[in-house]
């Protein structure tokens, strides 16, 4: 009986032994579907990306504005957002409070008035101020009694366009998906 116990044995681990991982062609397949599904989705990622950076600059842009407006009206002095085109970037800057004179404008450094840089998504910027007079170097002049001249900024990149308004009589900055100068 000795060579029974024996033979049981060896069933017993033979049959507590399963396939415990997997076959080299199995792996293979799971790598090609990964790889697959990747070449498919990275395109639309990537325009995602670019379309959020876009965006979310045309948001800081709107939240400069406003900022612009707050300091002219708490301080009692013009604002202007100015797009810097050698830099790539607005920025803000106030009138010299009691300064001989009344074009003297320098950067303001404050927090929350930072200057917002133009991401490579963005390919071009337009400026309009009031009237259609178009340029980098034209400031969007915000008043003390928090109005503003009206403007019109369109961020255009390769996965669409964004335009932030300023309206005239109060001063706010609209983000609009599109050009809402041309609807």
């Amino acid at each position: 009986m000795p060579g029974l116990t024996h033979g049981r044995s060896r069933c017993a681990i033979r049959a507590g032994t399963g396939r415990r991982g997997f076959t080299l062609v199995e792996l293979c397949v799971v790598v090609l579907l990964i790889v697959t599904l990747t070449a498919v989705a990275a395109p639309s990622f990537a325009g995602f990306w670019q379309a959020s950076q876009a965006r979310n600059c045309a948001w800081q842009v709107a939240a400069l504005a406003h900022r612009a407006r707050d300091y002219a009206i708490s301080r009692a002095v013009r604002v202007a957002l100015q797009y810097d085109e050698t830099q790539g970037r607005f920025l803000l800057t106030a009138e010299v409070e009691n300064a001989s004179d009344p074009a003297d404008f320098q950067q303001l450094q404050l927090a929350g008035a930072q200057p917002v840089t133009i991401p490579d998504a963005v390919t071009n910027v337009a400026v309009t101020v009031e009237n259609g007079q178009a340029g980098p170097d034209l400031p969007i002049v915000f008043f003390p009694d928090g109005q503003a001249l009206a403007a019109h900024i369109l961020l255009t990149g390769s996965q669409g366009a964004w335009s932030v308004n300023v309206v005239p009589l109060t001063g706010q900055a609209k983000v609009v998906e599109g050009d809402a100068e041309s609807q």
